[in-house]
């Protein structure tokens, strides 16, 4: 789970450099008629300068067409794998916290081997209603629930309520 938490933060950078890279390159072709490489008749200026601009703008749009393309394709197939991981160990966490009723953080760590920032930072994601910040809303009483499954922040605790 940490590996696939540390690959997101390192893909999405990667991935906005390279749409970042795209989205300029590719409005100067569109927009510089100077850039237009993609036109009939298009020749290269015989100022030194602009001809080496030129070449830097049609290269970075080609490496990061290609190299977007290249990167993303193995990136969504491991975020894809990322999924149903996901779903596995929220099914387990909820079938270990149901049959013990009440159990501690620390022995649904050792239960599941996963990292205790990382299985919290997943089950508050888990229990919390989308754009809900669980600082505000739960500080008086320190629990989040949802459903069956509360927990409890100040004791670091997992119910399961009938």
């Amino acid at each position: 789970m940490h590996f696939y938490m540390w690959f997101g933060k390192f893909a999405l950078k990667i991935t906005m450099i390279l749409i970042f890279t795209l989205l300029v390159s590719l409005t100067l072709i569109l927009t510089v008629p100077q850039f237009s490489a993609y036109k009939v008749g298009f020749t290269p200026s015989a100022f030194v300068p602009l001809a080496i601009a030129q070449a830097v703008v049609s290269i970075t749009f080609l490496v990061s067409l290609v190299g977007g393309v290249v990167f993303e394709v193995p990136v969504g197939l491991i975020a894809l794998l990322e999924i149903p991981i996901e779903i596995l160990l929220k099914k387990r966490v909820y079938k270990i916290v149901k049959e013990k009723q009440k159990m501690s953080v620390d022995e649904l760590v050792r239960e599941t081997g996963v990292l205790e920032n990382d299985l919290s930072f997943l089950m508050k994601n888990w229990i919390i209603r989308p754009g809900e910040d669980t600082n505000k809303v739960y500080k008086a009483t320190g629990t989040i629930k949802r459903g069956h499954l509360q927990i409890d922040l100040n004791a670091k605790e997992l119910s399961w309520q009938e």
